[in-house]
């Protein structure tokens, strides 16, 4: 199967791409990284060079609203499945008093119906998978920032307790559901929640990552107004501008997802929330 890649340069296609290679894909990969484009293995190709080729499926990495640019191309390449990577933040975040944070739910479910609409008019199958916190490698943006947080300053502070409920998804898990999605004989086209396997507080996941890095665990409870603060003026810092005050109050949420239509459609059975060496920044 002829297979084109849109965001394979992220952590999460460095997992998946073996996975394609061993199950006897033919892979080419479209990147704007020009260094890049002399791999032996997988057949880079920029992003600009599309050329006239034929792809069986297609798997989107890059966030979800980079896809719509290029269905165009890909209904000139006569695919006839896409796996398209979204997030929960979807509805986790509509209702949200950051404005950037509603503007990124808009901007995923805009995405998706955009990929839906054109799939229905096309006949291609489509799927659109939406984990929640993803972590591994030490490169995700979740885990791995609580991880610097607790080394850099030996504690980390918790929004009332943070008692908000939360099921991280491993990303080699997330690759084994792409690689189903995209090889299975027949897909109920749809959008999919992938959570992982294990339901467990905000502060019992904080606790964790000071173990798995062996650090004594030092956990400040603070009212999620002052902490909504905190991260107001943290802001200020480079380091630090990508936080949202938002975040205070989602530790207290419940941001659970139910992953059985996933099981039920690819098999999809996450492992429960475990941190080896290799997932840690």
């Amino acid at each position: 199967m002829r297979i084109a890649i849109l965001g394979g340069a992220s952590f999460l296609g460095e997992r998946l791409i073996p996975l394609l290679l061993r199950s006897g894909f033919e892979v080419t990969s479209f990147t704007r990284d020009r260094s890049r484009l002399s791999s032996s293995v997988v057949a880079w190709r920029h992003i600009d060079d599309w050329p006239r080729l034929e792809f069986d499926v297609c798997v989107c990495l890059a966030p979800i609203w980079a896809l719509p640019e290029y269905l165009e191309r890909l209904a000139r390449s006569k695919v006839k499945r896409i796996v398209a990577l979204s997030s929960t933040s979807r509805y986790t975040k509509c209702e949200s008093p950051d404005l950037a944070e509603r503007a990124l739910a808009d901007r995923l479910a805009a995405s998706e119906s955009v990929l839906e609409h054109w799939a229905r008019d096309l006949g291609v199958e489509w799927v659109v998978l939406r984990p929640t916190l993803i972590y591994g490698l030490g490169r995700d943006k979740n885990i791995s920032e609580v991880a610097r947080f607790t080394r850099r300053f030996g504690f980390f502070p918790l929004a009332g307790g943070g008692t908000g409920l939360r099921q991280p998804i491993h990303a080699d898990d997330l690759a084994q559901v792409c690689l189903r999605a995209l090889t299975a004989s027949a897909v109920v086209s749809g959008g999919y929640n992938l959570s992982g396997g294990e339901v467990l507080s905000y502060r019992a996941m904080v606790i964790r990552i000071f173990e798995a890095q062996r650090l004594p665990v030092r956990i400040v409870s603070i009212p999620v107004v002052f902490l909504r603060l905190a991260i107001s003026i943290a802001r200020c810092l480079p380091r630090y501008r990508h936080l949202s005050a938002a975040m205070a109050s989602r530790m207290v949420e419940d941001l659970v997802f139910d992953h059985s239509e996933a099981q039920c459609q690819f098999g999809f059975l996450p492992r429960p929330f475990e941190l080896s060496d290799t997932d840690l920044p």
